[in-house]
């Protein structure tokens, strides 16, 4: 199997990780996910690292803060290589 296949299934298999995704509709910082999850800052930013690596998301530096955002490209793209794989 496809190690990029692996990771991204298991990014996704956490319902944490899966509401964090839905915030990024919009764009926003941890500080705004922890605040509307209410989970403990250092748990968004161990979800979002695991989402940063599975290339579901992207990062910017802006001042102080980072903002994140879904990565639209990366996230079409592994679903089309998890339906080739299962087709």
């Amino acid at each position: 199997m496809d190690e990029k296949i692996i990771i991204f299934t298991k990014a996704l298999a956490d319902p944490t990780r899966l509401k964090i995704l839905n915030r990024l509709k919009r764009e926003c910082c941890v500080g705004e996910l922890w605040e509307k999850l209410s989970l403990p800052q250092n748990l968004v930013s161990h979800h979002l690292r695991v989402l940063k690596e599975a290339e579901l998301i992207t990062s910017e530096k802006r001042g102080m803060r980072v903002v994140y955002r879904l990565n639209d490209k990366s996230i079409l793209k592994n679903v089309k290589n998890l339906e080739k794989y299962l087709t």
